[in-house]
């Protein structure tokens, strides 16, 4: 049940951004929205990789880097009210955590810091990944931060606080 409220926080989150009638926002984020339909496809694929059901999260994994250009790996854990606007280029790592009403910008890659590990970031609630942001490894973001666009970050990242650079320094 908590999965369906999900989808269900990502649509009234994209409704509430956009600023549209139920029926409009509904027309868009299904038939229009690539960021919505790879959501779509990543909490079906989440949904049977925790009831171990074969093929079929593979499936929805290739659907969505096809339709989408949106690489979302079907254990990748994220909360409802996400929002990826223009997402051509998203990369989620497996053990990537995402918290309640992220917003993922084109290009943003949360992933390995090394191939030989597995761990990825875990992002708070309400943070913002700018275009072509890159975090890697076993790292923290705190709720309410912001990472700038381009930004490589490799350590972490207070809550409320902004990172921004190559490697990302923490600004204020």
């Amino acid at each position: 049940m908590a999965r369906k409220r999900r989808l269900r926080r990502d649509f009234a989150r994209l409704r509430e951004v956009k600023g549209w009638s139920p029926a409009r926002a509904f027309v868009d984020a299904v038939l229009l929205d690539t960021g919505f339909q790879a959501l779509i496809l990543h909490r079906l694929a989440h949904v049977c990789v925790r009831h171990r059901v074969p093929i079929l999260p593979a499936l929805c994994r290739s659907l969505s880097i096809a339709l989408c250009s949106i690489d979302i790996l079907p254990r990748a854990d994220i909360g409802g009210g996400c929002i990826i606007a223009h997402g051509l280029g998203i990369v989620i790592g497996g053990t990537a955590v995402i918290g309640e009403d992220c917003t993922l910008l084109q290009g943003v890659t949360l992933g390995e810091a090394r191939f030989d590990e597995l761990d990825c970031p875990l992002v708070g609630d309400r943070v913002t990944l700018g275009a072509r942001a890159t975090l890697l490894g076993k790292i923290t973001v705190g709720d309410d931060a912001v990472i700038g666009a381009g930004a490589v970050v490799l350590q972490d990242v207070p809550a409320g606080r902004t990172a921004v650079g190559v490697p990302a320094r923490i600004l204020g």
